[in-house]
């Protein structure tokens, strides 16, 4: 804050007659020197204003700066002694007077002065300003104007005047930033630093110096437009005598403020040594006491008062037209040397001489003990064997290992920071010092930096300015906010940038003409294809027929006009023609004619070169003898006499061959990948034998020997280093499979279920704060929605009436008041919908007694499901709870009522929802009454629960899930790269109302198995990333094939044979339903006959789903059904393996003892169809030799190859089940079976 305003503070110690001091403190003098280039502002000459005036409220005398702030303490002089006394004493710093230590006041920024008009702050002592202490930016402010009411002295007009204020903002603004300045670096470590080399006269220094002014000009101000070429030694005695140059032989640079790449912070000041020349006698001034320049240069302790820093050469005579900074107390001590070495050729001047005075000066400075670096300059233009004399000076034995070197260009602005940051960082002792950079490699980052630059300021003004009649002045502003600008401007300076303006301005322009003209010879051939159509019949015309042919047509007007004569068209402006027509005078340019001819030429040349292409890339098809990894060269003579082939150039040939090459190979490949994934089984077999990875040359052969007769084997034989490399990468995959290995990476199964879950398995986040069904403590209101079709409804509602007491209802000591919506009729039509504007339902009872009510209650709902399923960001019934009833009317006999009670039960448990059974004996007990006396309230206690473990769980389970432990675990397999929608396979589980993702491939469902709700963990992975859970408990697993690869059942079948003896679900995707998939083509026929004989091998579950079609969110639940009564069983199987029962082979593998434990058995249908279940799968467990339904499975065709466990199964656990349990089990599912069959 010193350089712009100087707070002077003192502390006037009243003297007694005799002289001596009174003890009190009595008043503050604050002087504020706004200006220091006022020589009165120093020595305190100025009248002060009056507090006693201030007090009346008169104008002060004077309105000057410095201005002057008098603080009067409470027991301080009498408010009308005159100033003016003082101001002397202040100024003459006489004994009276000792300065005060206020640095809390500053730290606190209790003085921050600026405001306008602060010569209103009087009357006032420091604790009477705190209520004037307002707070902004973090910096402490007075406020004048609760000041004025502190003190109770308004401003008077002269004091707000408008244009005196404005002046006091300007000085106040000047100080404020510097103030903020200093604070920044009051951070900052303080580095003073001496930049010294060879000086004086042309004699001694040559024709030119060494760059010590260039080097210091060029660091302490950067900016292209600061930075001056030119700076004189020689001088006149008034400009030596002048305040910058002061008397002195040095240069006082100013200061600034610099950060190293460690964040350190150094604040510089820099003075430079020199030896100035008076330009009457040539000689050096002469000074006080003159030393030579290699002693004086070494000098640390500087002092010259009142030293302005210096700018440029202009500074020197007008110094009040530049910014006047003072060094600090006239005093400066040296903490590091910059010695200069100028490496240029300079006339005049002997490299000997200047390393006799570099060597001179650096003897002095060594004896300074002050840390020095070499600064080599003028790199750019240097000499090499100049450079190699300053590393040979650095290199003798009193200087080796003190002293580095730093190759710069102030010119180009290069290490020229490194330099002085290095000597910071010696200075400061740093341990992390910059890494000293050489020229050649700095000036080619310099380069890049500068062609950054520029590249990003023309694309600036690319973008930016698009109109050549645009105006620098305008164009600067707008692109002076932006940063490439100022970058580029403090790189090159304003000048240059203008030049890059005006250049592009040009550019523009002439872009503009050209664009013009071409644009007119652009539109030239539409046009002549709109007037002569038939264009072929001109061919042999001259251009002037040809233009007179134009003239004279009927649409010339439409396409042409005529310019005035005496006006050039390239000048003509056309008005709104402008774009839309071409000139007539434009025809008459030869480039017309030419475009004529060209436009006739290409037209005609393009149309046969694309026929010729296109015959040519057609006989490339067609040919046999074109294999994958044949040249061209080597079927060449086969095309010769082909017209398409002599007349399209060779590089159309080979362009059109390589790229006729690269899909037969790309095709080879990928068929030949698919041998290999189709040959699964033997892959999987290698792995087992030889896990830890060792396959021999003989394996290899072996796997070759059986790969070696198929086509797509042979179809690489040119390319077999390509099919030996897929080959042993397709070993590795299976021996360490990762999915970066993948042969469908980047759309590998495990990374595609990933994005699915993570983008789909998270419910939406409304459903935690749906509170429209929710119960809550201050409202007991609860409202039901009853449907019901024949009169259900009204009777059930009329029971609910009749057992309550006015509608009110104490459920689990809670009293609830029952409000009711009944529903009879289409809930598609507005006065049948379940909510209404008055009224939100909290719950619905669905009932049903015979078959036609049940079939109402389920289309209703999967209305209002639809309805819901429309609207993103919604619960089902927008999670409206429901219970299901089932009353059975006394008409229907047992078969029909356990047929009713099966599909409610499905259906609830499809929707999540408790069922409700009332059996026909409770029914009869009270014949007199429809519904039986316990039906109302467990009903209304079944809802509630439902209400309130909806509201919880959707508010608490998705934390606590990842604390449960699931009841049952099941891995579903996907093979990668499979034809059809993982959403759709997946979309039963994602789409359940209790879905939660538990891991990156795994979710967890709540679903009801048996009378409760269970955990059910998914699993689902690609099959080669299954691996990573073998260490899991799993329950069971369902097998995904595609009915459209033969791969993907062969990596199953491969697969299944890892699986120890647990619940299996095959599932095979076909293109669409029912029996047009097994019918479709001969494939999907024969991999669904295939997949179903692997079922009935490993006596798993078959069927098959439509990937077309979306299915239930109860697909799966038999299956999970069958794996839940299955799981005591297997945990105790999983929990009884012991170690002693394993033999280690020695090869890494687990074999298992020779009596394997039977699988669970097999339910040969458990997926229930309904006539409009509309699921699209069908299960072929049912399908006879020739490919017909029937009753007769495929089992008999497989009966000597019954399923037994791996004896390598290396995975997971197996389960033992005694024989008694199977055939128990195998009886009761062929009787579930016939029944389900109607047999």
């Amino acid at each position: 804050a010193e350089n712009i305003g100087a707070l002077d503070v003192r502390r006037c110690v009243p003297t007694q007659q005799d002289g001596s001091s009174t003890g009190r403190h009595s008043v503050f003098d604050v002087k504020l020197f706004t200006h220091l280039g006022s020589r009165a502002a120093l020595t305190g000459d100025v009248p002060a204003v009056s507090p006693a005036s201030m007090r009346r409220g008169a104008a002060p005398r004077r309105l000057l700066t410095p201005l002057r702030v008098k603080y009067f303490a409470k027991r301080g002089i009498d408010d009308d002694d005159d100033d003016d006394d003082d101001d002397d004493d202040v100024g003459g710093g006489g004994e009276q007077f000792r300065k005060c230590n206020i640095v809390q006041l500053r730290r606190a920024n209790l003085l921050d002065l600026s405001v306008p008009n602060c010569t209103l702050l009087h009357r006032a002592d420091f604790l009477s300003l705190l209520p004037a202490v307002e707070c902004t930016s973090g910096s402490v402010h007075l406020n004048p104007r609760q000041v004025w009411e502190s003190t109770g002295s308004p401003p008077t007009g002269d004091e707000t005047d408008e244009k005196s204020r404005l002046t006091h903002a300007e000085s106040a603004d000047r100080y404020h930033r510097a103030l903020n300045m200093a604070r920044k670096s009051d951070n900052a470590k303080s580095i003073n630093v001496a930049v010294v080399g060879l000086s004086g006269t042309e004699k001694d220094k040559g024709q030119v110096g060494v760059g010590k002014s260039c080097l210091c000009n060029r660091f302490m101000r950067s900016m292209s437009d600061d930075y001056n070429v030119e700076h004189i030694s020689v001088l006149s005695q008034s400009d030596f005598s002048g305040r910058v140059v002061n008397n002195d032989h040095f240069l006082y640079w100013g200061e600034v403020s610099k950060t190293a790449e460690d964040g350190t912070e150094f604040q510089f000041q820099v003075i430079e040594h020199t030896e100035f020349i008076d330009d009457a006698s040539f000689q050096p001034f002469k000074g006080g006491k003159m030393e030579p320049y290699a002693k004086r240069c070494a000098a640390t302790k500087i002092t010259s008062a009142e030293k302005l820093m210096y700018i440029c050469k202009n500074q020197l005579g007008i110094e009040k037209e530049y910014e006047q900074k003072v060094l600090a107390d006239g005093k400066l001590n040296i903490d590091g040397f910059l010695c200069v070495f100028d490496v240029s050729l300079v006339p005049n001047r002997a490299i000997e001489k200047q390393v006799e005075l570099v060597a001179n000066i650096l003897n002095n400075l060594m004896k300074a003990k002050k840390p020095i670096v070499l600064v080599t300059t003028k790199n750019d233009d240097a000499n090499e064997q100049f450079v190699k004399e300053a590393e040979k000076l650095i290199m003798r034995k009193e200087y080796k290992g003190s002293i580095l070197v730093i190759e710069t260009s102030a010119h180009e602005n290069i290490n020229v920071d490194l330099a002085f940051m290095i000597l910071a960082q010696l200075i400061d002792k740093t341990k992390m010092r910059s890494k000293v950079v050489p020229f050649a490699e700095a000036a080619r980052a310099r380069k890049e930096l500068l062609d950054a630059s520029t590249e990003s300021l023309q694309r600036l003004i690319r973008i930016h300015v698009t109109d050549y009649r645009a105006l620098w002045s305008q164009a600067s502003k707008k692109l002076a906010q932006l940063k490439e600008f100022s970058t580029f401007v403090e790189l090159f300076g304003i000048e240059a940038t203008q030049r890059l303006f005006r250049r592009h301005i040009k550019k523009l322009k002439d872009e503009q003409i050209a664009k013009k003209i071409q644009g007119y010879l652009d539109m030239l051939p539409d046009i002549l294809h709109e007037i002569c159509p038939d264009i072929s019949n001109l061919i042999n015309e001259e251009w002037s027929a040809v233009q007179q042919y134009i003239k004279a047509h009927p649409d010339f007007d439409q396409y042409f006009y005529e310019c005035p004569e005496d006006i050039p068209w390239i000048d003509c402006d056309f008005g709104e023609n402008n774009g839309t027509k071409i000139p007539y005078d434009v025809l008459e340019t030869p480039e017309a004619e030419t475009v004529f001819k060209n436009h006739i030429n290409a037209l005609q040349q393009e149309q046969r070169r694309l026929e010729w292409k296109k015959q040519f890339k057609q006989l490339l098809e067609e040919t046999g003898y074109v294999t994958p990894g044949k040249h061209l060269s080597e079927v060449r003579v086969l095309f010769m006499g082909r017209e398409c082939f002599e007349e399209l150039s060779h590089h159309d040939c080979q362009e059109i061959y390589d790229q006729h090459q690269k899909e037969i190979i790309e095709k080879a490949k990928h068929n030949f990948q698919e041998l290999l994934l189709e040959h699964a089984d033997l892959f999987y077999h290698f792995k087992s034998v030889a896990p830890t990875g060792t396959i021999t040359q003989d394996d290899i052969k072996d796997i070759t020997d059986a790969l070696l007769d198929d086509f797509r084997y042979k179809a690489l034989d040119r390319l077999d280093q390509d099919r030996k490399l897929m080959l042993f990468q397709h070993l590795g995959f299976v021996h360490c499979p990762i999915r970066e290995h993948c042969p469908a990476y980047p759309n590998c199964m495990d990374a595609l279920i990933e994005r699915i879950l993570g983008t789909k398995a998270h419910r939406p986040s409304s459903w935690n704060h749906s509170s429209q069904w929710q119960l809550t403590s201050d409202n007991n209101q609860l409202n039901l929605v009853i449907l019901g079709s024949n009169g259900l409804s009204e009777e059930f509602a009329r029971e609910i009436r009749a057992q309550t007491d006015d509608d009110e209802v104490e459920i689990d000591c809670q009293l609830y008041t029952l409000g009711y919506r009944i529903i009879d009729g289409d809930v598609g039509l507005p006065h049948n919908s379940f909510t209404t504007s008055d009224f939100m339902p909290h719950g619905s009872f669905c009932i049903y007694s015979n078959e036609d009510s049940f079939e109402y209650i389920r289309s209703s709902l999967e209305k209002t499901l639809l309805s819901n399923l429309e609207q993103e960001d919604r619960l089902p019934f927008q999670g409206l709870p429901i219970v299901i009833m089932f009353i059975p009317e006394a008409s229907i006999d047992e078969m029909e009522a356990m047929k009713l009670r099966e599909e409610g039960q499905n259906l609830a448990d499809s929707l999540q929802c408790p069922f409700i059974d009332v059996c026909i004996d409770d029914l009869e007990q009270e014949k007199h009454k429809r519904f039986p006396s316990s039906l109302v309230k467990d009903a209304l206690q079944q809802l509630i629960q439902s209400i309130n473990h909806r509201a919880g769980f959707l508010n608490i389970y998705q934390s606590v899930i990842e604390c449960l432990e699931p009841d049952i675990r099941i891995i579903m397999c996907m093979f990668c790269g499979d034809p059809y929608s993982v959403e759709n396979v997946l979309g039963p589980l994602l789409n359940h109302q209790c879905c939660f993702l538990s891991g990156d491939r795994s979710i967890v469902l709540e679903t009801f198995l048996g009378e409760c709700k269970r955990r059910v963990e998914v699993i689902i992975s690609s099959f080669h990333g299954a691996n990573a859970f073998r260490d899991e408990l799993v329950h069971g697993f369902i097998l995904v094939y595609s009915t459209k690869r033969k791969a993907s059942l062969a990596t199953l079948n491969a697969f299944s044979t890892n699986i120890p003896n647990l619940p299996i679900q095959i599932m095979a995707v076909t293109d669409t339903g029912g029996a047009n998939a097994f019918f479709s083509n001969d494939l999907s026929h024969l991999l669904i006959t295939e997949g179903n004989a692997i079922a009935d091998k490993l006596e798993a579950h078959f069927m098959t789903s439509a990937s077309s079609c979306q299915q239930k969110t109860a697909f799966y639940t038999p299956f999970f059904k069958v794996v839940w009564e299955k799981k005591p069983e297997i945990e105790q199987a999983f929990n009884m393996e012991e170690p002693g029962n394993l033999n280690d082979s020695g090869e890494g593998t687990l074999e298992y003892s020779a009596l394997h434990p039977m699988p669970p058995p097999r339910h040969e249908s458990y997926h229930l169809q309904t006539p409009d279940d509309g699921s699209g799968s069908e299960s072929y467990e049912q399908l006879t030799p020739d490919g017909d339904l029937g009753d007769t499975g495929l089992t008999e065709q497989f009966a000597d190859h019954r399923a037994t466990p791996s004896d390598d199964s290396d995975i997971y656990s197996q389960v033992d089940f005694y024989r008694e349990e199977r055939e128990r089990d195998l009886m009761k599912n062929e009787d579930i079976t016939s029944k389900l069959s109607g047999q």
